[in-house]
């Protein structure tokens, strides 16, 4: 399994997980590579923000890595743009107070 350092962007960390699988065709067997990311906090990379599998097979680990980290650039941009019950603090992703103040 090939799996690059953690890559840093907009207060996050992003991990790309590559593994080699067999692919059956007309052809024969072929390698192929398929992909997950993971987008954690940057201060606690154990604390997950967001976990995806892709379901593609890749032909070499380079274009799997640069699919996996533009989708992850894509979500994180996403994360900071959407108002929601997350937002990005100091440390990465935190939970919103959105409860009445009185």
């Amino acid at each position: 399994m090939f799996s690059p350092s953690y890559l840093s962007y907009r207060g996050c960390q992003i991990r790309v997980h590559v593994s080699p699988v067999r692919s059956y065709s007309l052809g024969g067997v072929y390698r192929r590579y398929r992909v997950a990311w993971t987008v954690s906090a940057v201060g606690d990379p154990d604390q997950e923000i967001a976990s995806f599998p892709e379901q593609f097979e890749f032909i070499n680990q380079q274009e799997a890595v640069r699919y996996a980290v533009n989708l992850a650039h894509t979500f994180i941009d996403s994360m900071l743009r959407t108002p929601s019950q997350t937002r990005l603090g100091g440390d990465g992703f935190e939970q919103a107070d959105n409860s009445p103040h009185v």
